[in-house]
């Protein structure tokens, strides 16, 4: 059975007849170089508009962001005593004299997430970008001030116990003694180990409001023979009880006060 052949649309093809002439003759009035050019105007004029939207988001970024580091700066300079008394609180070396800043990098996260993210508001974006700088300005800060402050490192009666240690190893060290205070946990009762001239000493810190007793005496003597010191003593900001000084001398264990550091080194040689 043969098919039908399905022939064109005839309105198609009338269509062009009637109107290909009208299109032919209308494209050949039209000036291409002008056409062209006005594209190209066009395209011109859509790309500067679109340089100065972009460029101008761009500098309002920017300017957020020179903003928002301005107002860090003034935070941290508003707060650097506190930082650096918690520098001192935080940062401890390590048994092979590593400084262990993990509790250090995690106050300052505390830091800027409390005081300096609410000045950024709702957008984080300029935030995370300036991160690694804000970190960068804390140090900064917290090492300039040290330096302009000795006095940070005096003793003072608001001191913590770890800010007493640190105090206690900065003293020594002025004498010449490589001191260095030890981690908080595992510690065996030694505070600070200090060296000079092969002579080895631990010391046990004690930021008291009343008399040192017995118990410190006992801690500093056990430490004493795990570190295989020479020395083991007592430093304290009070005074010590009658028992404490009797079993320090039958253990030949110093009991000094914080000012008798610096002269910590003729009193050994004194003997007990």
């Amino acid at each position: 059975m043969s098919r039908r052949r399905k022939s064109g649309n005839p309105a198609i093809v009338v269509w062009l007849l009637i109107l290909g002439p009208i299109l032919v003759g209308a494209l050949q009035k039209v000036d291409f170089t002008a056409l062209f050019s006005s594209v190209v105007v066009l395209m011109v004029v859509v790309a500067v508009i679109g340089g100065i939207i972009f460029g101008g988001i761009k500098s309002y970024e920017l300017y957020e962001r020179r903003a928002l580091m301005q107002d860090a700066e003034d935070t941290i300079g508003a707060h650097v005593e506190s930082l650096s008394r918690r520098y001192f609180q935080l940062v401890r070396p390590d048994s092979y004299g590593r400084l262990r800043l993990e509790s250090w990098d995690k106050e300052v996260d505390y830091f800027i997430t409390h005081n300096i993210a609410p000045l950024a508001g709702a957008d984080t974006k300029p935030l995370r970008k300036l991160y690694p700088e804000i970190v960068g300005r804390i140090k900064k800060e917290v090492d300039q001030y040290v330096q302009k402050n000795p006095t940070n490192r005096q003793f003072h009666e608001g001191m913590s116990p770890p800010e007493f240690e640190v105090y206690c190893a900065d003293e020594l060290r002025q004498c010449g003694w490589n001191a260095r205070v030890t981690t908080q946990s595992g510690d065996q009762g030694v505070d600070i180990i200090a060296e000079k001239n092969g002579v080895r000493v631990v010391l046990q810190c004690k930021l008291y409001t009343g008399a040192v007793g017995n118990k410190s005496v006992q801690e500093v003597v056990a430490a004493r023979a795990h570190e295989r010191a020479h020395y083991g003593v007592v430093v304290s900001n009070s005074r010590y009880t009658k028992a404490a000084e009797q079993l320090a001398a039958t253990n030949e264990i110093k009991l000094i006060h914080y000012r008798d550091l610096m002269n910590l080194e003729n009193l050994l040689k004194k003997g007990f």
